[in-house]
């Protein structure tokens, strides 16, 4: 290897081509690149070409070719952006036909990402000079505590919204590498699923109806109908059907944009029976700051931090949420022997594998008619 990092062209034994050596300057490996000779049915022309080509790149070579810095130059003029320029472009043209919610998340992202470029001196960058180096320097720095701190999680997700984005530039041929894609997920330390132990339970409950009881019927909901607490905080009144004691949960407001019903259990129907949910306007949100079914909707975060205020009080692990009340649901119906597929159907899961992963999550691996009723071999 030379000492300008490439080693001088050859022919190679089938004399088509002749070939060389070049370090890639941002790997540090040695890439081979072939320079094939015009096709000729004179032998003595061919091997004239092929020495001259020869001669002409040791020339090239010597005078400072390099022929990473030339496919550079092809890719800015193929695109004349910058990096932050572009970027937002592309978040511009999506944020149209994303929900509120997942706007703002997707926004706020991508602002994070471009005021980065800005601190970082990336204000000049063209979009194809961006390279891993420089999606790993943004990745330790959302992770590392000088930087924004974010979790496993946060840093995973701005990683494959910043993969999407550098792909939708391919698409558009903006860029022919995406730099992203070499990048890694780090391990993510997620919390195990805990539901309620039935003494911590009982003391909730006893805690809720007398302190908050609004904070109750929102768990009962949780609890029962297995609603998740952002599509709990939008549900209307009219969403409720208590002739078929039955819950529509909106696309608007699920979780996986599906329109699905979800069953009210016997206990719980008869505790909206006598709250007589169905006398207020059909356009009213459940759950309101009036206390009572009203014009406005709460924030999602509400009904956590209260309910966070009697977790702490009492002195119980973090894990135990607010959604530990879905989780308990589940596994007091599983464990009373409810039909699986009923079960998935009442969870909004897409299939029964996902409802069995996600009682395994909660410890569930009821093994009881195995025990008893496998036969004996003897």
């Amino acid at each position: 290897m030379d000492k300008k990092n490439f080693t001088l062209p050859v022919a190679s034994k089938c004399r088509t081509f002749i070939s060389f050596y070049f370090r890639n300057p941002q790997t540090h490996t040695n890439i081979r690149f072939r320079k094939y000779v015009p096709k000729s049915t004179q032998p003595e022309l061919w091997n004239n070409t092929l020495h001259t080509m020869i001669e002409d790149w040791t020339l090239k070579l010597r005078s400072g070719y390099n022929p990473f810095s030339e496919q550079q130059e092809a890719d800015r003029a193929a695109s004349p952006y910058y990096v932050a320029k572009i970027v937002q472009q592309i978040c511009d043209e999506r944020v149209a036909y994303l929900r509120t919610k997942t706007k703002s998340t997707y926004q706020s992202k991508v602002t994070i990402f471009t005021d980065w470029l800005e601190k970082n001196n990336y204000n000049k960058t063209y979009a194809a000079d961006f390279t891993k180096d420089d999606a790993d320097k943004f990745l330790k720095w959302l992770s590392d505590t000088n930087g924004r701190n974010v979790s496993p999680t946060s840093r995973n997700t701005y990683m494959v919204t910043m993969r999407s984005i550098w792909k939708t530039m391919q698409t558009k041929e903006i860029v022919r590498k995406n730099p992203w894609t070499e990048t890694t997920k780090i391990k993510e330390n997620r919390l195990g699923k805990l539901p309620l132990k039935a003494e911590m339970k009982k003391t909730l409950i006893r805690a809720f109806a007398k302190e908050d009881p609004e904070l109750w019927l929102f768990v009962q909901f949780m609890y029962y109908c297995f609603i998740r607490p952002g599509e709990l905080v939008k549900l209307k009144v009219g969403a409720i059907d208590l002739d078929d004691e039955k819950i529509l949960i909106d696309a608007d407001i699920s979780k996986n944009h599906k329109s699905e019903y979800v069953i009210i259990p016997a206990p719980f129907a008869q505790v909206l029976r006598e709250l007589k949910i169905n006398k207020y306007k059909h356009n009213y949100y459940v759950f309101s700051p009036d206390k009572c079914p009203g014009e406005k909707p709460y924030s999602k975060d509400v009904f956590n931090r209260r309910h966070k205020v009697f977790t702490d009080r009492k002195g119980y692990n973090r894990r135990y949420t607010l959604y530990s009340w879905k989780h308990t649901g589940a596994c007091d119906v599983a464990m009373k022997g409810a039909n699986i597929k009923q079960l998935q159907m009442q969870l909004r899961h897409a299939d029964l594998q996902t409802t069995d992963i996600y009682l395994k999550s909660l410890g569930i691996n009821d093994m009881k008619d195995i025990r008893q009723k496998f036969p004996s071999l003897t």
